[in-house]
């Protein structure tokens, strides 16, 4: 739920003054309970548009086709729909479609942030606005954009400003890669802690378990499958990317040429920790609380273990165990039709990789006895002495003979 005492801005966009008016009656009336609610009807898509440029708004109530522009059933003048792609190109917020022409935009609906409902029920818009409020979206977002704000400001302030001699000298687009790399380093380390405080605990879960998330990109930033990606094939088994993210990289098909260096992808399998073979075993016999089975089954956790890694729980994965004796090779052709789920951050990316490398380069020694020597250097002291064994005095060889 939001909380009880927030303002939200609603615009409403209706050629249709009566439609509007009633909507916007419905609304003030039936989500009173939300907080207050700053209702904003516009009759002219043109006006919506200029509105939604230079004020924040928490939701938009859409209409699709604009009388006021012609059209015919057969070809439907789309207005709302070319105004939704506009606006979610530079303020996205949760979008009602409110129309007689839901089947025209009915492939864009992702609910509860994008709805779609007939024009001829307002009870359904009114549910659907307030689906739309309670997910929680609108107040982080608007806590997002304050916390860039305020970093952003800071870091002009506090850096650019006083260092602007020594930075006026080098190429300008040095300092918007100072600013981005900065801005995103410090709000990894912070953000998670400032929205959770800032948004209270009745939206931790928007925001997530922070120790949890903080292992995984999700979704993936990149547009190619990548390095510790994570992801499901088509009988919906689990696999983590083991191939060097270099032998991986693609320009996207929107501009450049490059191409990835790998024909195959590596692949670890992780399968669901409930039905790993060891954690099956030990439930078999009981799930008893000592014993050699559950040994076997904890031998699974330790962070030194050259075969498995396990990655936690978060959304929709589950806790996974990681096999790196279960390892094959996939052509990227047929991967890139996986589903990709998420990206390991760093470093959970980096431990996954050198891990796996670990695991396959180790050569293995046997274990030496070391206790002569420790007898030798006097640390062995603990022990009898009717116990320890005595250290062998070394061979004499020719030359030792020959110079005593």
């Amino acid at each position: 739920m939001t909380e009880g005492g927030a303002v939200y801005r609603v615009l409403i966009v209706e050629d249709e003054v009566d439609i509007a008016e009633a909507l916007s009656e419905m609304l003030a009336e039936e989500l009173s309970d939300l907080g207050t609610l700053d209702i904003h009807v516009e009759n002219d898509f043109d006006e919506a548009e200029s509105l939604l440029e230079t004020q924040a708004f928490d939701l938009v109530v859409l209409d699709v086709r604009d009388a006021a522009r012609g059209g015919s059933p057969a070809h439907p003048n789309l207005q709302g729909r070319e105004l939704h792609d506009r606006i979610a190109k530079t303020r996205w917020v949760p979008i009602v479609f409110c129309t007689a022409l839901a089947e025209q935009v009915s492939d864009l609906a992702q609910p509860p942030l994008i709805q779609v409902v007939s024009k001829n029920r307002l009870d359904e818009a009114v549910t659907a606005v307030r689906a739309g409020l309670e997910s929680g979206v609108p107040v982080l977002t608007r806590h997002i954009t304050a916390l860039v704000d305020e970093h952003v400001r800071g870091f002009l302030r506090d850096e650019i400003a006083p260092n602007w001699d020594r930075l006026a000298a080098v190429d300008r687009s040095q300092i918007a890669a100072v600013l981005v790399h900065r801005l995103a380093a410090w709000l990894k380390e912070n953000a998670v802690e400032a929205l959770g405080a800032a948004l209270g605990s009745s939206e931790n879960p928007v925001v997530g378990h922070a120790s949890t998330a903080r292992v995984y990109l999700m979704p993936p930033v990149t547009k190619h499958v990548t390095a510790a990606d994570i992801l499901r094939d088509h009988q919906d088994g689990w696999w983590v990317v083991l191939t060097p993210a270099c032998d991986l990289y693609e320009d996207s098909h929107s501009g450049g040429n490059r191409t990835a260096k790998a024909e195959y992808v590596r692949l670890a399998r992780a399968v669901p920790l409930s039905e790993a073979p060891l954690i099956a075993r030990w439930n078999e016999v009981g799930s008893p609380t000592q014993g050699r089975e559950r040994n076997a089954a904890l031998e699974i956790f330790r962070n030194n273990s050259a075969r498995y890694r396990i990655l936690p729980k978060y959304l929709d994965i589950p806790d996974l165990l990681v096999d790196f004796e279960i390892v094959q090779s996939v052509l990227l052709t047929e991967v890139r039709s996986w589903s990709r789920v998420a990206t390991l951050d760093s470093p959970f990316a980096e431990a996954m990789l050198t891990s796996h490398g670990h695991t396959v380069a180790r050569i293995g020694t046997p274990d030496v006895d070391f206790e002569n020597i420790k007898q030798s250097l006097g640390l062995a002291g603990n022990r009898k002495a009717s116990d320890q064994k005595s250290v062998p005095p070394p061979r004499a060889t020719a030359k030792d003979i020959k110079q005593s």
